[in-house]
C-alpha cells in the first residue's frame, strides 16, 4: 500500500537544504540539555512538515517522520552539525585569509565573518574613530597579510582619541619601504673600510685606504673636513662618548686622536709594533677619568687613560701582552653597557676578558671554547651578556654565572625543521663571518660563509629564521637604534638588506650597481643615533647616504668631492705630528680649500660655496689658480695650486727675502738642536707626552703658529704629490687663526643630554660591578659547603698515605710539587701585588726569574720522559728530576714590551741560573703584614691537604752507576 503524497503547502515550498538543516538541529539537541526544547521542535516540525520528504519511483514525495529520518540515516551523528561548523573556518581562511589567523566566529564580522569574500576585503578604508574603536579603544596589532595598512594620520588620530598606540602600530614594517638612497658621493681614492656616525648624527666619518678621514654632512652631503695625518690604511675608528673627538686606527701601527670641534690633533698614540686591529672608547664613566682600548696585530692590546676635562692622553697605556705563542694576533673587542667589561677575540682561539672595577684594568677570565680564531664579538645592548663567533662554524651567547661564564651555542649547520641540504653545503665547512644583536636583545644574527643570515632566539639558542638574499660573504649587519625589527645587511656581493627579523621577511632592498664598473663591494654600513638615515661605504671609494623624505638638499652637490689639498706631502716630526709640507703649516690651520673633482680639476664656483669659509667669499675668491704639476710618473698635468689673489700689490704681502733667509736658519738652528737631543741619552720624558722644542703641539683652543719648524726629513705621503712652493696668498694670517679658532666642525651634545647619558651609564656600571661581585660570592659560598666533603676526602688519602709510604709514583710526585706550588702562590698572592707596586725595576726581575722557571720546567719535562713510573718493584727509591710546573696565577699580570726586551737581551747563562729573592725593604714587609689577614680568611679550599703535609723526608740509598769507583 502506497504512501500518501505530501499535500501540505508549506512543506513543498521549502528547499531540502532548509530541511535538512531542521533535522539536524533537533539531532543536535538530542544530546543536549534543552530535551524540551527538542520535543517542542520535533512536534512543530512534524505539524508543518518541515523535515526532509521521501521521492518513490514516480518522483512523488511523501512524507516522513523526524523517528523515520533518525531510522534511514544512521550515519548522521548528533554532533553532525558541530563538525560541519568548525570545519568551515580552516578552509575559508585557506582562500581569504581572515585578520586574525586561528581564530574561527560563527559571528564573526568583517575580515572574521564567515560568509566574507575576497571584494569585501580588498579595499578596506580606516578612520581614526573607527581604528580607535577596536579592542576597546586600544589598537590590535596589525594583521601580518594585511595589504594596506591605515596611513601615520589616522594612527596618530587613534592615539589622540584613545591615548594609546602601539609602536609597530605607529611604525608599521612597511614603513622602511619608503627609504631611498640621497647620494652617492666619491670622496676617496680607495676601498673605504670605516664609517661612522658622531653620537648627534648630524656627520658621517669616513676612514678609507688612501690613509684620509674625511667628515661629511648626513642632511646635505657637504664635504666638511679632512683629517690627514696616517700613512697607511685606516683600520678602524671610534668616536668618544663626550662627542669631542674621534680615534682612528691605522696599518702604519699608530692612532691618532683628533679634536672633532676645531680638526686639530689631540694626540698620537704609540704602543703597537703591529697594525690596529680594533679601536674602542671605554663607556665608562669615573669622574673625569676614561680609558681608550685598542688592539694590534702584534697581540697586545693597550687601555690608554685620558682626561676630559684637560683631553689629554697618557701617553704609556696598561699594556697585555697576549701572546702565548709566536704569531698570535688580537682581532676584536667590544666593551659592555657601563663598561665594567672588555672581551676581546684572537687568532688563538681565546676569548680575554677584563674586568674594570678596580683602579686599573685587570684581567679575569681566558675562556677557550672555540676551535678556530674569534674574530666577532659584541655584548648585548643590556650589557649582561655577550655573543662571540668564530671560523669554527659557531657562535656562543655568554652570561657571567657563579664566577664563571657560561655559555649557549649556536651550531650554524643547523636548520629550520623540513629544511634541506644543498649540494654545495654538504662540502662546506660553515664559519660565522659577522654577529649582531637585535635592540632589546631577543634575537641574534649570525652571518655564515653559506650566504644565509640565521636569526636565533637569544635565551634558547633555537634557529628561527633564514634569511636568504645574498649572494656572497656577509661582512656588516647593523641592528636599528631603537626598532627591534629591524636589522641591515651587506656583503661583498653589492646587495643591501632591511630585513624584519621577527618575520624573517625582506623589506628594502638596494643593489650598488656603478655605471661601468660593476657592482661596488659594500664594506661597512652604520644607523644614524635617530634611525632616520643610513650611510654605507664601498670598495670604489664611495659614501652612500640612505634616508626617508625628500632627497633635494643632495641635489646641490657634485658626484665626486676632494679637497685639493687632500694628497699632498706632508712632514714629520719625531713625535709624528704632522705639517703640510709646501705651507708648513698644521693641515687644521691651513685656508678653506678648494673643492676638485678626482682628477683635481676643481668645481663650478656654485659648489665652492660648499666649502667651509667660503660660503661668505666673493666670487673673485671662488676662482682657483691653476699650475702645471709634474706627477710621479713624469706626466704634467694643470691643478690647482693656491687661490687667485687681487691684492699682490698691496705693500707688505710681498714675500720678502729676509725674512726666508731668516726662517730658514731658524730651521737648520732647530734641527740640529733636535739632532744633538736625539743623540743624546734622554732623560724621562714629560708624562703628557709633549713633542720637542722644534715643533709644539697644537691644543684645542689656542692652535699652534702658522709656521713651525719641523725637520725636512720624514715619510712623504699622498697619491698626488706637489713640489711647488705655495703662493703667499695661502699663508695664514693671524685673523684668519682667530677666525678659525671659532668655527665648529662637529656640535657637542646639549649639556643636558650628556649628562642624562652619562647617569645611565654609571648605573650600568654599578650594576655590572654589582653583578660580578654578587656572582662571586655565590660561587664562594658554595666552595664552603664543600669543605666538609673535602675534609673527608682528606682523611682516607692520609690513612693510605701512611700505609703505602713506600711506593712514590711519578704522579705522586707531580700532585706533590703542584700542589705545595700552589700553595706558595695562594699565600704569595699579595706579597706578588706588593712587588709590582713597588717599581718598575723590580717587576723586570721578577717577570724574568718567571720566564727562567718556566724555561726550566720546559727542559725537566722532556728530561722526565724517560724515568719508569713504578720504581718501588726494583727496591730503588730513584726520582726523576723535580718539575717546578707552576699553574696559572690568579691575579694576570701584563708584560710590557720592555720586559721582553730585557728578557731577550740577556745572555743565557744569566737566564737559566736561578734568582733568589731579595729582601724585601720594610715599607713591603709593611704591606705584606697589613694585607696577612686578608690571606688568612680565604677558603680552606686553597689550603694543601693532610696528606702533602704530613709527608716524611726520605733519605736516597746510593746506587752505583757505570763508570764510578
Amino acid at each position: 500500500m502506497a504512501e500518501p503524497a505530501a499535500s501540505s503547502s508549506s512543506g513543498a515550498s521549502l528547499p531540502l537544504i532548509e530541511s535538512e538543516l531542521y533535522f539536524l538541529i533537533a539531532r543536535f539537541l538530542s544530546t543536549g540539555p534543552c530535551r524540551r526544547a527538542l520535543k517542542v521542535l520535533v512536534q512543530e516540525l512534524e505539524q508543518h512538515q518541515l523535515l526532509p520528504k521521501r521521492l518513490d519511483w514516480q518522483g512523488n514525495e511523501h512524507y516522513r517522520s523526524y523517528e523515520e529520518l533518525v531510522l534511514s540515516n544512521k550515519h548522521v551523528a548528533p554532533d553532525h552539525l558541530l563538525q560541519i561548523c568548525k570545519r568551515i573556518g580552516p578552509i575559508l581562511d585557506k582562500e581569504i585569509p581572515p585578520s586574525i589567523s586561528r581564530v574561527n566566529s560563527l559571528l564573526g564580522a568583517g575580515r572574521q565573518s564567515l560568509l566574507r569574500t575576497a571584494k569585501d576585503c580588498r579595499n578596506t578604508v580606516w578612520k581614526g574613530s573607527a581604528f580607535a574603536a577596536l579592542h576597546r579603544g586600544r589598537p590590535p596589532e596589525m594583521p601580518v597579510n594585511y595589504g594596506t595598512p591605515p596611513n601615520l594620520v589616522e594612527v596618530h588620530r587613534a592615539k589622540q582619541l584613545t591615548g594609546y598606540a602601539k609602536f609597530s602600530t605607529s611604525f608599521p614594517g612597511s614603513m622602511y619601504q619608503h627609504v631611498k638612497m640621497h647620494r652617492r658621493i666619491l670622496g676617496h681614492l680607495s676601498s673605504v673600510y670605516c664609517v661612522a656616525f658622531d653620537r648627534t648624527g648630524h656627520r658621517i666619518f669616513t676612514g678609507s685606504d688612501d690613509c684620509l678621514v674625511k667628515i661629511w654632512s648626513t642632511h646635505n652631503g657637504r664635504l666638511f673636513a679632512t683629517l690627514r695625518g696616517h700613512s697607511a690604511e685606516i683600520s678602524d675608528m671610534a668616536v668618544n662618548y663626550e662627542n669631542t673627538m674621534i680615534a682612528a686606527g691605522s696599518c702604519d701601527k699608530m692612532i691618532r686622536v683628533w679634536c672633532l670641534r676645531t680638526c686639530a690633533p689631540v694626540a698620537v698614540l704609540h704602543g703597537h709594533t703591529g697594525s690596529i686591529t680594533s679601536l674602542q672608547f671605554s663607556p665608562m664613566v669615573k669622574g673625569s677619568l676614561r680609558y681608550m682600548v685598542s688592539t694590534g696585530a702584534d697581540g697586545t692590546v693597550c687601555f690608554w687613560q685620558w682626561d676630559t676635562d684637560s683631553m689629554k692622553f697618557n701617553t704609556k697605556p696598561v699594556k697585555f701582552t697576549e701572546k702565548p705563542r709566536p704569531g698570535v694576533q688580537m682581532l676584536c673587542s667590544s666593551f659592555s653597557v657601563g663598561g665594567m667589561f672588555l672581551a676581546t677575540g684572537s687568532t688563538d682561539h681565546v676569548i680575554r676578558m677584563y674586568f674594570f672595577g678596580s683602579e686599573t684594568p685587570e684581567k679575569i677570565a681566558e675562556l677557550e671554547s672555540h676551535a678556530d680564531k674569534v674574530d666577532s664579538i659584541q655584548f648585548s645592548n643590556g650589557g649582561d651578556r655577550f655573543i662571540s663567533g668564530s671560523r669554527d662554524g659557531t657562535a656562543r651567547i655568554w652570561r657571567f654565572e657563579q664566577a664563571e661564564w657560561r655559555s649557549i651555542l649556536l651550531d650554524m649547520s643547523d636548520r629550520l625543521l623540513g629544511d634541506t641540504c644543498a649540494e654545495e653545503d654538504k662540502f662546506m665547512k660553515p664559519k660565522v663571518t659577522m654577529i649582531a644583536w637585535n635592540q632589546n636583545d631577543n634575537y641574534v644574527v649570525t652571518a655564515v660563509n653559506n650566504h644565509l643570515l640565521k636569526v636565533w632566539n637569544s635565551s634558547t639558542g633555537q634557529l628561527l629564521h633564514d634569511l636568504v638574499g645574498h649572494a656572497d660573504e656577509v661582512f656588516v649587519l647593523e641592528t636599528h637604534p631603537f626598532d627591534c625589527r629591524i636589522m641591515l645587511s651587506a656583503g661583498h656581493d653589492g646587495n643591501i638588506f632591511i630585513w624584519d627579523i621577527t618575520k624573517g621577511t625582506k623589506t628594502k632592498h638596494y643593489f650598488n650597481m656603478i655605471e661601468g664598473q660593476g657592482h661596488g663591494a659594500v664594506f661597512d654600513c652604520k644607523f644614524s643615533p635617530d634611525g632616520q638615515h643610513f650611510a654605507c661605504t664601498d670598495s670604489h671609494g664611495h659614501l652612500l647616504i640612505f634616508g626617508f623624505g625628500c632627497s633635494r638638499p643632495y641635489e646641490k652637490i657634485p658626484d665626486q668631492m676632494f679637497f685639493h689639498t687632500d694628497y699632498r706631502p706632508l712632514i714629520r716630526d719625531s713625535n709624528n705630528y704632522v705639517l703640510d709640507e709646501q705651507t708648513q703649516q698644521a693641515p687644521h690651520l691651513m685656508p678653506p680649500p678648494f673643492l676638485v673633482d678626482v682628477d683635481g680639476n676643481p668645481h663650478p664656483t656654485k659648489y665652492q660655496r660648499l666649502v667651509p669659509g667660503r660660503e661668505n667669499c666673493a666670487d673673485e675668491h671662488l676662482i682657483p689658480q691653476l699650475g702645471y704639476v709634474a706627477t710621479s710618473d713624469g706626466e704634467v698635468v694643470e691643478q690647482v695650486i693656491g687661490q687667485q689673489t687681487v691684492d699682490q700689490d698691496e705693500p707688505g704681502l710681498e714675500p720678502s727675502i729676509l725674512d726666508g733667509m731668516i726662517r730658514q736658519l731658524q730651521l737648520e738652528q732647530d734641527q740640529r738642536t733636535g739632532a744633538d737631543q736625539e743623540s743624546a741619552p734622554s732623560g724621562p720624558q714629560n708624562g703628557e707626552g709633549t713633542p720637542r722644542r722644534a715643533f709644539r703641539r697644537p691644543s684645542l683652543d689656542i692652535q699652534s703658529p702658522p709656521n713651525i719648524g719641523l725637520r725636512r726629513s720624514g715619510q712623504v705621503e699622498g697619491v698626488r704629490q706637489m713640489h711647488q712652493n705655495a703662493p703667499r696668498s695661502q699663508m695664514a694670517t693671524e685673523r684668519d687663526l682667530q677666525a678659525w679658532r671659532r668655527r665648529v666642525v662637529v656640535p657637542e651634545i646639549p649639556p643636558s643630554l650628556l649628562r642624562k647619558q652619562e647617569e645611565y651609564r654609571i648605573a650600568k656600571g654599578e650594576e655590572e660591578r654589582d653583578l660580578y661581585a654578587t656572582e662571586n660570592k655565590k660561587s664562594f659560598e658554595s666552595l664552603e659547603k664543600s669543605d666538609s666533603e673535602s675534609s673527608l676526602i682528606q682523611s682516607k688519602r692520609r690513612l693510605h698515605r701512611r700505609k703505602y709510604s713506600k711506593y712514590r709514583t711519578r704522579k705522586n710526585i707531580e700532585q706533590l710539587e703542584s700542589s705545595e706550588e700552589e700553595r706558595d702562590n695562594c699565600f704569595g698572592l699579595v706579597e706578588q701585588e706588593a712587588e709590582e707596586s713597588e717599581g718598575s725595576g723590580s717587576s723586570d726581575e721578577e717577570e724574568e726569574w718567571r720566564s727562567d722557571k718556566k724555561s726550566n720546567s720546559n727542559s725537566s719535562s722532556d728530561s722526565s720522559s724517560r724515568y719508569s713510573d713504578w720504581i718501588a718493584d726494583a727496591g730503588i727509591n730513584l726520582q726523576p728530576p723535580l718539575r717546578s710546573s707552576r699553574r696559572t696565577a690568579l691575579r694576570y699580570c701584563s708584560t710590557s714590551e720592555d720586559d721582553v726586551s730585557a728578557e731577550k737581551s740577556s745572555p743565557p747563562k744569566r737566564r737559566r741560573r736561578k734568582r733568589r729573592k731579595k729582601p724585601k725593604p720594610k715599607k713591603q714587609e709593611e704591606a705584606d703584614a697589613a694585607a696577612q689577614p686578608l690571606n688568612l680568611e680565604l677558603s680552606y679550599d686553597w689550603h694543601p691537604p693532610v696528606w702533602i703535609t704530613d709527608t716524611a723526608l726520605r733519605r736516597s740509598p746510593f746506587v752505583p752507576q757505570m763508570g764510578t769507583r
